[in-house]
């Protein structure tokens, strides 16, 4: 399938002469940790009392982040210098008018007065616009760019121009570098699943009752990349997995090109599974591969 590269070949066994997709090539997979957004230091230009930018830090995106105003920004300071490439932005109640802007440097003062990157204002949504999901547990925007300049500092500003939108909520902020691999996942696995946990119950004369937990119920992705390239396993994605162990979240976009369906093949989840990497009888530069699993459960 094009734009999906496959672990044995430039395409995988059986392909068929598929037909060029009218839209953006799908793009390889990324995965964002948290953990340098949330050893930073946050400050929002506003907020309620009781709901401060301090929320963006958690990992339940039911507590946000609510500012006085539906215009506002936050001031990043990272403990050490990152070279940043990923915003994601979860939980938040922007219309289909929002935009958001990123801008790195060496100081605070500096995002403002000459910043080492800049984004500019991007909508918040992708090219097809804000999805229509009744019951959407959370919605998730995501802004990547190119980048390899360090930066201490970041500063992120959010706008909804739509003036039903008096004040801007987010549930979760994470900023970072994220990881791509090479080589995508296989076409295969679950990139799209539900974890129900409603209740049934069966009487002995066959008639059943519920009882309905969620209104929508959390998704799951259970994929898998056959053979990845060595250090891109053990210096990335197995450095995420040790860390985030199973009770931290990340950001998974399986497509960051999805437009209709970008809502559907991204969330902010947790690791479900224990994680393990085998060695594979393949090569790349001279070294063995890895087996990387994604077993990944919406967090709502």
């Amino acid at each position: 399938m094009p734009g999906y590269p496959a672990s044995y070949g430039a395409l995988p066994i059986g392909a068929a002469p598929y037909a060029a997709p009218a839209t953006a090539a799908p793009a390889a997979m990324l995965l964002l940790s948290p953990k340098e957004s949330d050893a930073a230091t946050i400050a929002a230009g506003s907020q309620v009392t009781s709901l401060p930018a301090a929320n963006l830090q958690t990992m339940q995106p039911k507590k946000v982040w609510r500012s006085a105003s539906a215009s506002d920004y936050l001031n990043i300071t990272f403990p050490t210098p990152i070279a940043a490439n990923m915003l994601a932005l979860v939980g938040h109640n922007l219309s289909s008018m929002g935009v958001y802007r990123v801008r790195l440097a060496a100081s605070l003062a500096a995002t403002v007065s000459a910043p080492l990157v800049d984004t500019g204002y991007q909508s918040v949504w992708p090219a097809t616009g804000k999805p229509v999901a009744e019951n959407w547990p959370r919605r998730l925007s995501v802004l990547t760019w190119s980048n390899n300049a360090e930066c201490l500092c970041a500063r992120v500003d959010i706008a909804d121009p739509d003036p039903a939108n008096t004040y801007v909520e987010a549930g979760r902020l994470v900023l970072g570098r994220y990881w791509q691999p090479t080589t995508n996942f296989d076409i295969a696995g679950v990139p799209l699943g539900f974890d129900q946990i409603d209740i049934q119950t069966r009487t002995d004369y066959g008639e059943i009752f519920t009882d309905r937990r969620q209104r929508s119920a959390a998704r799951r992705m259970s994929l898998q990349i056959s053979a990845a390239d060595k250090r891109e396993t053990l210096d990335g994605v197995a450095e995420i997995q040790r860390l985030r162990g199973g009770h931290g979240d990340v950001i998974a976009v399986l497509d960051p090109n999805a437009t209709t369906d970008f809502h559907r093949f991204s969330m902010q989840g947790v690791f479900t599974a224990p994680q393990e990497h085998q060695i594979v009888p393949q090569f790349s530069g001279g070294d063995v591969m890895f087996t990387v699993s994604f077993p990944i459960r919406e967090v709502i």
